[in-house]
Parts: C-alpha cells; structure tokens; sequence
C-alpha cells in the first residue's frame, strides 16, 4: 500500500519552513482509496516567492488547522505504508521536521518517482513534475497545489507500477542488516535514512556527537561504516553507545564536505580519530624581487594579509615543504630564500623560462579564478547551492532558489552564510574543482 503525498510549504528549505498545504493519495497498486488535502496555518509568515509560486498566500490559511491539528491524521493515514512523492526527500523531510517539532518520530519507507522514473522511463530532457506530465500526457491541474501535483504524481506512479512492479518492489525491500545495527537504536532509524548527499551524526545518549560523517549517500555512507568501516575493536564503545542518529541533507557533495570538516573542528567528536585542529601559523608565499625574479618566501600569517599558497603549523614544517619543493622542482636555492646554505650558487640565466616554471608549480595551489561561485545540486528540485571563493579565500556556503534569484553578483552573495576562515576548506574546495564533474563556475 502506498501513500502520495505532497505539500507546498513557506519556503525551500526543509529543516525549518512549515506545511501549509498537504495532499495525501492512497493506491494500494491498482486504485486509488481514499484521497486527504487541506490546507494547513503554518503559524508563520510565506515567502513572496512561495506566494508568487502557489498563490497561496496569509488571508488563504489564517482559519486553516495548524499541523498539529491534522497530525492524527496524517499517520493514520501513512501507518504502514511507503511513502511515495515527487522528490520524497524535500516532502518527506518537510514532514519528518513538522512531527519532530510535536516530538513525534516520523519513520516511513520513501520511494521517489524522480528516481523511479529515471531508472524505469531513461531518455527524458527533464523529470520535473510538469515536464513528465507533458511528455506522458498526464493530466496535471492545479501545478503547485498539493491536490494537484498528488494527483498527478499518483497517475505518474499508478503507470510506472504497472508497468514494473517487481523492480519498484527491489526498491523497497529491507537491505539492512540486523548485524549492523548498533544496540541502543531501532532498526528504522537506519531504514529511514536518505539516499542524499549530506552530514550524519552518531549521538549518545545527551545528544552529543560520537562521530560525524559524511556522503554522498547518507544512508549507504552510513551503513558501509558500521558494516566494514568500524571492524576494528576500537570502535566498539561507539557502536555500543550510539543512541540516535541525525542528520542534514545538503543536496551537493561539495557543502556536505565543508559542513562536516567545520563541524568536526566545532565538535571534536571522540571518535574521528584522524581530525585534528591545527593552528596555521606560517605560510609560503612569493613576490617579484628588483630583477623581476619570483620569489619563494616563508612569512608569518600574522604579518601577511595576502592568501598564502600552503599554510603551516610551524617554521620547521614550512622550511621542510620548501626545500622539498625546491629540491623536487630543481628551484633556484637564492630564490627560496637559502643564499646562505648555498653561497656559490647563481641566478638562473633565463629570467622568464624561470618565472614560468615557478608559476605553473604554484599554480596547483591557487584556484584557477581569484573570484567565482560553485553552483551545485541543493536540498530539493527547487534550489541550487553554492559555495563562494573571493580573492582566494572561502567564504562559505548557501543555498538560493535559481527561479527567483538571478545570476547576478549581489543576489549570490545574500544567499551565502558567512563560514570561518579554514585552510582545510580551501584544500576540499581546490580538489573538488579540480576533479569536478557537476556544478557550475559563475567567475567575477
């Protein structure tokens, strides 16, 4: 049996916005039994851009129930059956957030029929709502009204089972484990867990993080941890203390690497054993001395407000660095700052070939533009993230909703949450443009 479900909500982000219409379809794999929807006060003001959207605005839920009003009967109407929406993981954790705030634990089986239809119907342009409706000649009144779009949605399934019924049924099947599940914890929890990039939390019994991961894919990350991972007797005193498991969905893998370092050097979870906060005190960095030579210089951070290339904990590892690059690379040894260990030693002849040498070394530490943007998947089918480097430095991290959000340089940055200044980011973020494969670069 299964539950269709949608909801249009006061904005884009589903660990804090609120219901404020909900649709509820059950199919039991032929017909549908019975259908919900109301629209819901969620007690707080709605988004312009929701309003625009919906067309829902404050006067329209003012006399609504409030969600706790209708909680009953949401669950008894979910109770033992998988949760079906398009994009399950924004009306699903929209939700699961409206039933935590109750201080009810929300737990269903998800299945999503963007994901659906991507493996089930490949070759379409785009798996939106609207746009699969076309294609199919599915029949969508009311877009962005949850009656509508669970309508639709039922329709959109009722076909795909039909058509495959036992691949949608793989979909579903338990593959959790008993022996991975840690002692203290339901094995829901685990099954409840998305199939999203994003940060997880193994909590104790105060709330308090054991260790902290990331993914991404929550739930695969996860599992494979307590499978293979943590073997080894040393993690047994975590296995056995895990009480619950949180987590955030983060949509790109990009932000759930930047959440996680910043929250292990926030945290200091006992068991990430390999994290370690260092305190960066020196840095290499270079300029053009009165010949027109580059130079390599190890300078105090305190003393230099420029970026440096590499960043350093002590004078010793700096100069350890530097002379491995210098001895590695054949550099000049008067040009790195050794004319002293190196008294017979000259210039080198060609000033420019020189120049070019150095600049191209150095250039695997800096990013390829001083200023740019990183747009990636965000939380939902709605929104991107992004991610900010400005002259060389992190900046931090955001979300925005592209439909209402131009790609101009000041509407970027106000969807950005400022986030510390960290070497460790930078290193993540170097790599992944590096090897990246998604996203977009928006330089200024």
């Amino acid at each position: 049996m299964f539950a269709i479900i949608d909801t249009e909500t006061t904005g884009g982000n589903p660990s804090k916005d609120k219901v404020m219409e909900i649709a509820i379809i059950i199919y039991d794999g032929e017909k549908v039994i019975e259908e919900y929807s109301t629209l819901v006060n969620p007690l707080e003001p709605i988004a312009p851009f929701i309003r625009s959207l919906t067309g829902i605005d404050e006067s329209m839920v003012k006399d609504a129930p409030t969600f706790e009003e209708i909680a009953d009967k949401v669950l008894e109407m979910t109770e033992g059956k998988i949760f079906v929406a398009h994009n399950v993981r924004f009306d699903y954790g929209i939700l699961r957030n409206e039933f935590q705030r109750l201080g009810i634990k929300f737990l269903r089986k998800q299945l999503c029929t963007v994901k659906l239809s991507r493996e089930l119907i490949p070759g379409h342009n785009s798996y939106s709502l609207g746009r699969l409706c076309k294609d199919l000649e599915i029949n969508l009144e009311g877009r962005h009204r949850a009656y509508g779009d669970a309508l639709a949605t039922a329709e959109l399934f009722g076909r795909l089972y039909v058509n495959d019924k036992d691949r949608i049924r793989a979909f579903t099947e338990d593959d959790v484990k008993d022996s991975v599940v840690p002692p203290l914890i339901k094995k829901e929890i685990l099954e409840d867990l998305p199939e999203e990039a994003g940060v997880f939390y193994f909590l104790d019994k105060e709330n308090t993080p054991l260790y902290i991961g990331k993914g991404k894919n929550i739930r695969k990350s996860l599992i494979r941890l307590l499978s293979k991972d943590f073997a080894s007797d040393a993690y047994n005193p975590l296995i056995e203390n895990i009480c619950d498991i949180s987590y955030e969905v983060t949509g790109s893998e990009l932000v759930a690497m930047l959440l996680a370092q910043e929250e292990l050097l926030i945290k200091r979870p006992p068991y990430n054993f390999t994290v370690r906060k260092t305190q960066y005190k020196y840095g290499l960095f270079s300029s053009v001395d009165e010949q027109g030579f580059l130079r390599l210089k190890i300078d105090s951070l305190a003393e230099n407000n420029r970026v440096p290339y590499l960043e350093f904990s002590s004078k010793r590892s700096a100069n350890n660095t530097l002379k491995k690059l210098m001895e590695t690379h054949q550099l000049c040894p008067l040009l790195c700052g050794y004319e002293n260990e190196y008294p017979d030693r000259k210039l080198p002849k060609a000033l420019d070939a020189y120049n070019f040498k150095l600049k191209k070394i150095l250039s695997r530490y800096l990013f390829k533009n001083d200023n740019f943007f990183l747009i990636g998947e965000g939380r939902s089918h709605h929104e991107h993230s992004i991610v900010w480097v400005d002259k060389q430095k992190y900046m931090g991290f955001g979300f925005f909703e592209p439909e209402y959000i131009e790609n101009d340089i000041e509407s970027l940055k106000e969807s950005i949450k400022p986030r510390p200044v960290s070497p460790e980011a930078r290193k993540i973020i170097l790599q992944y443009t590096r090897k990246r494969k998604k996203g977009e670069i928006i330089a200024y």
